[in-house]
């Protein structure tokens, strides 16, 4: 589990206009939904692996040639993988994998972080 600031972090980067993951994610919002062309987040956790996933949010063009996905949201700084876009706060001081803090966030998705993220 993530720890609460963890959590933060990982929102706001989740959140972030360098990341706009709920754009073409679906959310659970009929009105949303109708546009969305990338699957709920509520159901990778029993679908994905975190290895796979982080493999898939590093290089998604890699895997699935073509998708809507985009590469490069993240790049590499010796040996861990760092946010391609503006930091959002409170990231200065954190040391570890953005990649991974990711994936982690997304893999513990609950239907009440969506609500929370739907009330932004």
């Amino acid at each position: 589990p993530l720890t609460p600031q963890e959590l933060s972090l990982a929102r706001g980067l989740f959140t972030s206009p360098g990341a706009p993951c709920l754009e073409c994610h679906a959310t659970g919002d009929p009105a949303h939904d109708q546009r969305a062309t990338a699957p709920n987040f509520l159901l990778m956790r029993g679908r994905l692996k975190p290895d796979w996933t982080r493999r898939w949010m590093l290089d998604p063009a890699l895997i699935a040639p073509g998708t809507a996905m985009p590469s490069g949201l993240f790049r590499q700084e010796a040996a861990r993988w760092v946010f391609n876009a503006q930091l959002p706060p409170g990231f200065q001081q954190y040391s570890g994998d953005h990649a991974d803090l990711l994936v982690r966030y997304i893999l513990q998705f609950t239907p009440e972080e969506m609500a929370r993220l739907g009330a932004r």
